[in-house]
């Protein structure tokens, strides 16, 4: 809970100066760089998130690594992680911003679950039909799960949507089960 703060804190303040520099896109692009290099890097990540590696070995790698790469902002924000021993929360506030610069620009991320892949026209008519539901253009994000049998689960923030066969056949084994069973036109 308190991870999710911090970086709610820390994104919300370079959300703010991404706004005020009019760099929203470009910070977001940075800060998705930087998470991929580190993801992607074993030694980087061991390197920048061991607790007694020295806070100055820490920047002068970051700088090296990122160099030009990064607005000066962008290079501040990550310098003031690592002094702050904050290097940690970096995937979290990644996301944290990402979420606010999707609201700043009227977008939201519903996560899509089917049991078969959408053809490109599926993916555009639900996108569109949640557009119209939720006021913002939608983003999907595909996910294939073959124990839902069919139908589809549609998350967008807290709100959940399942029409999949198996909540579907789930409901009608409680109805079933909840139903008395009498002797209507049964003779033994």
């Amino acid at each position: 809970m308190l991870t999710n703060q911090l970086a709610s804190r820390y994104a919300q303040a370079l959300y703010q100066l991404a706004i005020e520099r009019q760099e929203l896109d470009a910070v977001e692009q940075q800060l998705i760089m930087v998470e991929e290099t580190l993801a992607g890097s074993d030694e980087l990540m061991t390197l920048l998130y061991h607790p007694q590696l020295p806070v100055e070995a820490k920047k002068d790698t970051m700088v090296k690594v990122f160099g030009s790469d990064l607005s000066e902002h962008v290079r501040n924000f990550l310098l003031l992680l690592i002094d702050k021993r904050r290097e940690t929360a970096l995937p979290s506030i990644v996301k944290e911003y990402q979420i606010l610069a999707n609201e700043g620009r009227n977008i939201t991320e519903a996560e899509v679950t089917t049991a078969m892949p959408l053809a490109p026209f599926e993916q555009q008519a639900l996108a569109d039909k949640l557009s119209g539901l939720t006021g913002k253009k939608v983003i999907l994000k595909t996910s294939i799960d073959e124990r839902i049998i069919g139908g589809v689960i549609v998350k967008i923030g807290d709100k959940l949507i399942d029409g999949s066969i198996t909540r579907q056949l789930k409901t009608l084994e409680a109805a079933l089960l909840k139903t008395e069973v009498t002797r209507i036109g049964v003779t033994y």
